[in-house]
């Protein structure tokens, strides 16, 4: 068999290079590996060994080899038999068991060496690799894709071969705001960049009764109508809307990432509201009665006054007399009528004044914050608008 031709893959050295103790990171290590995870379950193994090799380079964990070993199996039995892959299996596997002679995978890694020892004959002639300069580009958003130095899209995790200097990457996923960034590649060195993505706010449109207070996640977010629509993070969120005389709207709404929402509130009238609206109106009608009655009362009694006067200077007879009594009768009938009619009318009026202050809303326990936020602070932005002779209520704070 033809000697292969040299390989050039950081990861093809026989020894993989492990940073100096001060310098592992054990949190990068996890997020190289998950990205190699990543790229393996999409059956981009080229891709998932470069990664686990980096995951290597920052943790120097035997597990690591093991992944490796994995990788160079599957490329030799299931993707051209190339020889490079063959040795470079047996080579993780053997430094796996080296290194972690009772690791968890040991007896698998045995299995491993077993079955592709019959190979071992296309080793002969191999070349040792030689260092190249790469830029391996992942992120922790599942869907995100990576463009560098402007370059075709792929999808993350990305490891390219560049030449020494600053590259240009961009990585966008739908629901996020695309992220740009520089980064500096040294001669002959690999560089990992994990890139997360700030989540596009989703935009909650709310109209209800002028007035009305807002409530979100529990806490208040000012009164309709707003300037513009509330800019909320993913996932579970509380609304409350509430005025006085109406009945409270409580509803919790599922956002998604850069998604746009709306809501039309509707609060029906409470009951106490309407009595209170028509005692008052009760009440009012009794003080109007009693007001009528009493004009009645000085009416009569203005009557019976001339009567009296005329009796007293000039005579009268006995049927003006009669009338003269009869205006006196009148007048304390409705003086006695006014006054009772004042009362009930006074306590209907105080009742319903009473029934209309009271009647406030009661959210009490049920505003709340899903628990799919709690503990996480979000944005609550609202932009300020002037319009149709009124301005709106400007709401901007953190929740």
């Amino acid at each position: 068999v033809a000697p292969p031709a040299p390989v050039q893959w950081p990861e093809h050295r026989e020894v993989l290079p492990v940073l100096p103790d001060d310098e592992l990171d054990v949190d990068e290590a996890k997020r190289l590996f998950a990205a190699g995870k990543q790229a393996a379950e999409q059956g981009r193994w080229d891709e998932a060994i470069r990664y686990f090799a980096e995951a290597y380079r920052h943790s120097g964990s035997p597990g690591q080899l093991y992944s490796l070993g994995r990788g160079h199996r599957e490329l030799y039995l299931n993707h051209g038999r190339d020889p490079v892959q063959l040795r470079l299996a047996l080579l993780r596997f053997g430094q796996y068991l080296e290194q972690s002679p009772d690791g968890r995978n040991r007896d698998n890694a045995r299995r491993y060496v077993e079955e592709l020892r019959p190979y071992v004959a296309v080793l002969e002639g191999f070349d040792q690799p030689v260092v190249i300069t790469r830029l391996m580009v992942h992120s922790p958003v599942g869907a995100a894709t990576v463009s560098i130095d402007d370059g075709p899209t792929q999808p993350a995790p990305v490891t390219v071969d560049v030449e020494p200097g600053r590259h240009r990457i961009r990585v966008r996923a739908a629901g996020y705001h695309e992220v740009a960034r520089t980064v500096e590649v040294p001669s002959g060195a690999t560089v990992p960049v994990e890139v997360a993505l700030p989540e596009r706010a989703a935009a909650l449109s709310i109209t209800g009764p002028a007035g009305a207070a807002l409530y979100v996640d529990g806490r208040r977010g000012g009164r309709l109508p707003l300037g513009a629509p509330l800019e909320l993070p993913s996932g579970a969120h509380q609304v409350a809307v509430a005025q006085s005389g109406r009945t409270p709207f409580v509803r919790e709404l599922s956002l998604g990432r850069g998604t746009t929402h709306a809501l039309d509130v509707e609060l029906p009238t409470t009951a106490q509201r309407k009595i209170s609206l028509v005692t008052l109106g009760l009440g009012g009608g009794g003080a109007v009665a009693a007001a009528t009655l009493m004009g009645l009362a000085l009416q009569r009694q203005g009557l019976a006054r001339r009567i009296e006067h005329e009796r007293r200077t000039e005579g009268i007879d006995e049927a003006r007399f009669a009338a003269g009594q009869a205006a006196w009768r009148q007048r304390d009938a409705f003086r006695t009528a006014a006054i009772a009619t004042g009362v009930v009318g006074g306590a209907l009026l105080g009742a319903g004044l009473v029934l209309y202050l009271t009647d406030t809303p009661r959210l009490g326990d049920r505003l709340y914050q899903p628990r799919s936020i709690a503990g996480r602070r979000g944005s609550l932005r609202v932009a300020a608008t002037v319009g149709g002779g009124a301005a709106a209520v400007a709401v901007a704070g953190r929740l």
